[in-house]
């Protein structure tokens, strides 16, 4: 009986905080109830965008065109009044003449205050409004006795979203003693690792930082710089058949032995790949400690054996497989050769085959760029490098895993940016490319893709 009572006696607090709750959370603290006076929906109508184009004699021109912004979502905070569209509206967007229209709870009275704030307007949906900057408005209940006000902004890209923004960092003239370097990034940190010929050295950064490099506390092997890869934020080094982990690079521990491994090369979210002295591919489940040969559907002869680049391929619809492909220069160093292989993170008992990439059609082959450097962005596998010119060849992108690479007119290097003795990039958790040649950084997003980005984190 006594544990009944106590149920019952629970249950009353729980309707009772229930129904705080509920009265919190339908009030703004000053006695006025959003079921009385609330915007309840904003839509725009079609707007009027700016855009470049060329005219016949090739001279720059503009012209505007009919966006229809109906479909662009605003979210409406009633605790605090505010009401914004995460998702910016298209670069050159008018917003100094915008339609909206405004539902609200009982179809309360909407008025529009000045900037000034000491003048109000009635709201019409046939009139054009400022939206330069945020506006306020005020709802009015039916019976005119309390009100609410709300601050409504129209967020339109500040920036073309087709163009590559680069900021030239402070240039390190420890990377300029390298002869071969290699970049990676984890959650919140840069690494470069280089050998000088006789040892590799490694120096941090802050991802937020980036003219401030320190120099790692331990040195590896010549050739270590070459295994440097990095698996769910943690980095892995091979050092003389040692394999060592790391969550800061300063302080490793050793998580297997494997003299005949060669280099490491790839890694997913729950394996390690790599390459045996034999020329076989490897690849381990347990960061190092066994190693299992790997099944190819061609010859190992078409492996990589330099400037060996991965990039993991998420497949959209499922968190559980991801898609790697491997990248770099044949042994006879004068073409370029791809595999690729799906992973899978839940499933260790999986072993699908590497398949070798091939493409018949030379026009949409990678390059044998010197200094080889492929990473992951925007969706797709990124190229980049030296031409046999000596100067940076084209920026390749390959959105089908490997089969076909093409230029984008959307992607550059950094103005002026020279190649060097050295060369390589990494892509941090914000979607910047961090380019290092010789001693010069850069750091680089394109706009739409930093866009695209924060909608995501926002949607979170």
């Amino acid at each position: 009986m006594r544990n009944k009572i106590y149920t019952l006696v629970a249950l009353a607090l729980a309707t009772l905080v229930m129904t705080s709750c509920l009265k919190d959370d339908d009030n703004d603290g000053k006695g006025l109830s959003f079921r009385d006076t609330a915007i309840t929906g904003f839509t725009l109508g079609n707007l009027k965008v700016k855009r470049d184009t060329l005219t016949k004699s090739g001279k720059d021109s503009t012209f505007y065109a009919k966006y229809d912004a109906k479909k662009v979502r605003f979210y409406i905070d009633q605790a605090q009044g505010l009401v914004y569209n995460v998702d910016s509206l298209p670069y050159g967007t008018d917003v100094a003449h915008v339609l909206a229209t405004i539902t609200t709870k009982n179809s309360g009275i909407v008025t529009i205050l000045n900037q000034s704030g000491d003048k109000q307007t009635y709201f019409s949906p046939k009139d054009s409004i400022d939206f330069t900057s945020p506006r306020s408005f005020r709802i009015y209940s039916n019976a005119r006795d309390t009100y609410r006000d709300y601050k409504i902004s129209v967020n339109a890209h500040k920036q073309k979203g087709d163009v590559f923004s680069w900021t030239s960092m402070q240039s390190n003239s420890n990377f300029a003693a390298f002869t071969a370097i290699k970049a990676v990034s984890t959650k919140d940190k840069i690494f470069v690792f280089g050998t000088n010929g006789t040892q590799t050295k490694g120096y941090v950064t802050a991802q937020n930082d980036g003219n401030h490099w320190a120099l790692l506390s331990q040195s590896f092997s010549a050739q270590a710089y070459q295994s440097v890869l990095v698996k769910e934020n943690k980095l892995f080094i091979l050092d003389s058949g040692r394999i060592l982990c790391s969550t800061d690079g300063n302080a490793w521990t050793q998580t297997g032995t494997n003299a005949s491994l060669e280099q490491l090369v790839a890694a997913s979210s729950s394996e390690l790949f790599a390459l045996t002295t034999a020329g076989s591919l490897v690849r381990s489940q347990d960061n190092g400690a066994t190693w299992n040969t790997e099944t190819l559907d061609d010859n190992a002869s078409l492996l990589p054996a330099s400037n060996i680049n991965y990039v993991l391929l998420s497949n959209k619809g499922t968190d559980d497989r991801s898609r790697v492909l491997l990248v770099g220069t044949a042994v006879s160093g004068n073409k370029t050769v791809a595999w690729s292989k799906l992973s899978y993170k839940n499933r260790p008992t999986a072993d699908d085959t590497w398949n070798y990439v091939e493409n018949a059609a030379t026009k949409f082959l990678l390059p044998a760029y010197r200094h080889l450097t492929v990473v992951n962005y925007d969706d797709a596998a990124l190229a980049m490098g030296v031409d046999n010119s000596g100067k940076f060849g084209s920026m390749l992108l390959s959105r089908d895993a490997g089969i076909a690479w093409n230029s984008d007119k959307d992607f550059s290097y950094p103005q002026n940016a020279q190649p060097a003795n050295t060369f390589t990039a990494t892509v941090d958790a914000d979607a910047y490319i961090w380019m290092i040649s010789g001693s010069k950084v850069w750091r680089g997003r394109l706009n739409r893709v930093g866009w695209k980005l924060n909608q995501e984190r926002a949607a979170e």
